[in-house]
């Protein structure tokens, strides 16, 4: 029972110090592993287990080898950002595999690279033909960039000389039945206006599944029981241009009526 406990007392310890070492990294770290980040990935991974697992007593030492190890890592990472040539030696740098639409053989033989594993990246960005692409590389974390020829590049708005309105990231106002209330704080939204635009589907916030809010544009509504509901909203400047147009319709119509009246008058 005693060597249970002990097991689950590192094991936890474990994860604290990988956690609190991990979070000191940096999100860098997490996202973009380079070689040296794989290499530290692997023997931190290692220390932990050791930590965690050896029957001895210098566990203690393991910590103080993980501190060291995650230290080192911190103090190359600094380096990198304040060294080119550091960032080159450490993380290594992007080699071109395919140059004006040529696949460079050379490069792949140097990455290691395959034929099979080219078109399998390639394939994984919705690129079936090698003749679609101008030119391709292999970045410092292993990822591919690609640059698609000209005539094979998709059609934007931008090619077609249209101006698209800015669109707004969509906010999510419910989930699961319960609102975002910091979420409504932060972007000065009230219970009582969505509230207020639940009950134009007569809808409660406790049926809703999922509500997602673009501002001025739409509230889109997933409910518990699998309904949809899509509740078109307007700004209040959008609403007052509708209404002066209103207006300005409703009087062009009376003064259409007066003066069919004063002709018809002179007729007579």
């Amino acid at each position: 029972m005693n060597e249970v406990f002990e097991l689950t007392y590192r094991t936890l310890i474990a994860l604290l110090v990988m956690f609190t070492l991990t979070k000191m990294l940096g999100k860098r770290q997490l996202s973009e592993i380079s070689l040296f980040g794989y290499i530290s990935g692997i023997s931190i991974g290692n220390l932990a287990a050791y930590i965690a697992l050896e029957n001895d007593r210098a566990w203690g030492l393991g910590i103080i080898a993980l501190i060291i190890w995650v230290g080192v890592t911190m103090i190359l990472e600094y380096w990198t950002l304040k060294s080119k040539k550091m960032r080159t030696a450490v993380d290594g740098s992007r080699r071109m595999l395919i140059a004006n639409g040529i696949v460079l053989k050379e490069a792949m033989h140097k990455e290691r690279y395959t034929v099979e594993e080219l078109l399998e990246r390639l394939r994984n960005k919705d690129i079936y033909k090698l003749s679609d692409v101008e030119s391709a590389s292999i970045e410092a974390n292993g990822d591919i960039s690609v640059f698609l020829k000209q005539d094979f590049n998709p059609l934007t708005p931008n090619m077609l000389g249209m101006k698209i309105a800015t669109e707004k990231e969509p906010m999510t106002l419910i989930v699961d039945g319960s609102m975002e209330l910091d979420t409504m704080r932060q972007n000065g939204i009230t219970e009582v206006w969505l509230k207020k635009q639940l009950d134009t589907v007569n809808l409660k916030y406790d049926e809703v599944f999922i509500a997602q809010y673009t501002i001025d544009q739409s509230l889109s509504l997933y409910t518990l029981d699998h309904r949809t509901f899509e509740v078109n909203l307007q700004s209040e400047q959008q609403q007052a241009e509708q209404m002066n147009l209103e207006e300005i319709k409703q009087g062009l119509l009376q003064t259409i009526a007066y003066l069919e009246q004063l002709a018809k008058k002179k007729q007579g």
